[in-house]
């Protein structure tokens, strides 16, 4: 799934106290060009936490669905509802980011390889099982094998005393130094050329998506969980 950023959203309809997403424009999933969307909801088939939503692409004319967020807002009105594309290609995307990274342990790409596969054939059961063992192998990487017989609730509690979270952040002090040469660019005293221009965007999205859409993201994916098993 690939969510789609509000900038994206053309138009709106209402839905209660909701406003939710009419016409996008996005990256299709079949032709992998950025189409036009007009999305038919069947309100009448609403589930707790979302609908499904359908949408043919203006260029290939081929169908995609879409998942439309129905979170709850009490005591506030005309909010948006977040959406998503299905987007396998997405999630192989990130994939094969992870086979990139050097840092990545072999077993922890291996384990995230088979649960997406898992996933995306729609086997629940085994999502699950495969989905347990990545987190085992995220714990394994920072705590080692001491740790195997405690429970994941234990060893996630341990977790910030083997990983310094800060490094990234702390680490851009070096680079924005005053007599730095990257804070020579910013303040036009030195070129620019489209390589770095690029080089800079990617750092700033990492940036912001490490201190503001990450924690979210997890924070708000844990409260639908917990929701959705009550």
């Amino acid at each position: 799934m690939r969510r789609i950023l509000p900038g994206s959203i053309l138009s709106y309809t209402q839905y209660g106290y909701l406003k939710v997403a009419k016409n996008v424009k996005t990256k299709c999933p079949h032709c992998s060009k950025t189409g036009e969307f007009t999305l038919k909801a069947n309100f009448y088939q609403v589930r707790k936490t979302g609908l499904f939503a359908e949408g043919v692409c203006s260029l290939c004319k081929k169908p995609s669905e879409f998942v439309i967020m129905l979170k709850e807002h009490p005591n506030e009105s005309m909010k948006e509802a977040d959406i998503y594309i299905y987007d396998p290609m997405a999630s192989q995307g990130r994939l094969e980011k992870l086979e990139r990274n050097k840092s990545m342990p072999i077993d922890l790409v291996r384990s995230y390889s088979s649960a997406l596969n898992v996933s995306q054939s729609h086997d629940n059961s085994a999502t699950a099982v495969m989905s347990k063992r990545v987190l085992e192998s995220v714990l394994k990487n920072f705590l080692g094998e001491r740790t195997r017989d405690q429970s994941l609730s234990e060893r996630f509690e341990q977790l910030p005393e083997y990983v310094d979270l800060t490094k990234p952040i702390q680490s851009l002090s070096h680079l924005v130094h005053p007599d730095s040469p990257f804070n020579e660019m910013l303040e036009l005293e030195r070129d620019v050329d489209d390589e770095t221009a690029v080089l800079l965007m990617e750092l700033l999205e990492g940036l912001i998506e490490y201190l503001f859409v990450l924690p979210e993201k997890l924070e708000s994916v844990q409260d639908e969980i917990e929701k959705k098993l009550r």
